[in-house]
């Protein structure tokens, strides 16, 4: 386990929630994340970004020196960098100087105080109100502290990003944001989900009293509730309606604190893959499970990937609390007492809600022979277990459960199913699935390369090979390392590429 100095830190960062309209006609901008970026793709989320150095050097009136100035020129950068929109009160912002401005601030020309300077621009903290703070949960591969803001447009700007890290951009409605939500037809984190709850609630205040007296500091005020709203009655993280994430403290293969457990549907719920048997963080659980009920949902069965302890260890005591079946791989019936065995293509039941909630199980074996992942097709979710971790880490292949064969042919058979959004075991939930999919393949497929490449016509120990094998991993991960070096050498043994003579392992003679 991780030591408290291992443990992922949080990065400052600041997010501004732009909005125009009152009322009825009440819009925000959001954005949605890029495929191509690491922490989470294909999400919406507001303007935003991490602190910067250049971020100590803008003045923002008003604003007290130290981390308020600092999160308000932060949130300043990221609107004009992100879309374009300038939060100024004073200078040149005509819009052929903005476009030409932020070209010289994205292409590196000149830093965003720099451009201040230049054109006379004067930043005001009246004009950014504080809308809450939010911290990533523990499961997340990155963490970050984000101070939010709410910021009117300035009258004549026009929002619009740039295609790089971010896919698009577009002003909505909260509601319409929130019903695409319920529909499964975007994903987001709690503090958009909350900003938007909080603004349609904004938005239908005014439309009831025609807009009148609602500022913008009072708007804020709502948006700044969220974080405490969000714990009520309990922690709920809910990316997609109908799936709720709920991390459990487990013992995984570090950096990995947490198990992901999640609850999935809306009338009857699957759990899938309860990790922790600890009594606390079956009793968090099972507050998550209640509150729920609550809301009409109720708990019909655990579905379970895999059999390792560090997502099965809760499931006798929560049958203790709730009589539902259990269901796996019959491979991990083993392991676990099921109720019902699971092949590759069955079909799992759940009563339909607003949606259809109907979970196909896939046959995915490599990491352990029992492993299962759940796609959820209407949504184009997957449910990965420990195939596909979130971050950017991989998973360890440990022969004989683990067969490095069996685990690239998983990957490359979820390259033809709908998949769209990863919900993982350990680690952050995803978007951009292709992408993720493809990327664990080819790094699969480079590892391979310098396997064979580490063998020589001496037979040598996998102690030996190691360090040239996995010349690019950090040393104190090598005795995992040196586990999924087995499964390579096991695979290329498998393809004539490599000879075992004892415990030690050689290049293949291309003659024999």
């Amino acid at each position: 386990m991780p030591t408290p100095a291992e443990l992922p830190r949080f990065k400052e960062s600041a997010a501004v929630i732009l909005i125009r309209g009152v009322g009825e006609t009440l819009e925000t901008f959001w954005v949605e994340r890029s495929d191509s970026v690491s922490y989470m793709p294909g999400f919406q989320a507001f303007l935003g970004g991490k602190v910067n150095p250049e971020d100590l050097e803008l003045e923002v009136e008003g604003a007290e020196d130290g981390p308020e100035r600092v999160m308000r020129a932060c949130a300043i950068r990221e609107a004009f960098e992100e879309a374009g929109v300038l939060l100024s009160r004073a200078g040149s912002t005509d819009r052929k100087t903005l476009t030409e401005a932020r070209r010289n601030l994205l292409d590196g020309e000149a830093t965003f105080p720099v451009l201040a300077r230049l054109h006379g621009w004067r930043f005001a903290a009246a004009d950014l109100a504080f809308a809450g703070r939010w911290q990533t949960p523990p499961f997340a591969s990155q963490r970050f502290e984000t101070v939010f803001f709410a910021a009117r447009v300035p009258e004549g700007q026009e929002a619009s990003v740039r295609v790089g890290e971010l896919a698009s951009g577009e002003w909505v409605r909260p509601h319409d944001a929130l019903a695409r939500w319920m529909q499964g037809e975007r994903t987001f984190a709690a503090p958009i989900l909350y900003a938007m709850i909080a603004l349609a609630e904004v938005a239908t205040g005014q439309a009831e009293s025609k807009g009148d007296g609602v500022t913008l500091e009072q708007i804020a005020d709502r948006l700044a509730v969220g974080p405490e709203r969000a714990g009520v009655p309990t922690r709920r993280i809910e990316l997609k309606w109908g799936v709720v994430l709920h991390p459990m403290k487990t013992r995984p293969l570090p950096p990995a604190t947490h198990t992901n457990a999640y609850l999935v549907g809306e009338k009857e719920m699957a759990l899938i893959d309860p990790g922790s048997g600890d009594p606390a963080e079956i009793d968090a659980l099972m507050h998550v499970i209640e509150a729920l009920e609550e809301d009409g949902r109720k708990l019909k069965l655990i579905l379970l990937t895999h059999h390792h302890e560090d997502h099965t260890a809760g499931v006798n005591a929560l049958l203790a609390r709730r009589r539902v079946q259990v269901a796996g791989h019959a491979e991990l019936s083993k392991h676990v007492k099921l109720d019902l065995s699971l092949k590759d293509g069955d079909w799992i039941p759940l009563a339909p809600g607003r949606n259809d909630w109907t979970l196909r199980a896939l046959y995915t074996p490599g990491h352990t022979r029992d492993h299962l992942c759940y796609l959820h097709p209407r949504t184009k979710s997957l449910f990965t277990g420990d195939l596909i971790p979130g971050g950017a880490g991989t998973v360890i292949i440990d022969p004989p459960d683990g067969d490095m064969a069996e685990y690239l042919f998983s990957l490359e058979r979820l390259m033809s199913e709908p998949v769209e959004t990863l919900f993982p075991g350990h680690g952050s939930p995803q978007g951009g699935a292709m992408r993720r999919i493809a990327a664990l393949i080819a790094h699969r497929r480079e590892r391979e390369a310098k396997v064979a490449t580490a063998l020589s016509e001496k037979a040598e120990a996998l102690a030996e090979l190691v360090p040239r094998a996995y010349a690019d991993t950090p040393r104190e991960l090598w005795p995992y390392a040196e586990r999924s070096l087995l499964a390579h050498l096991l695979k290329l043994e498998a393809e004539k590429r490599a000879v075992r003579e004892g415990e030690s392992w050689r290049r293949a003679d291309p003659s024999a």
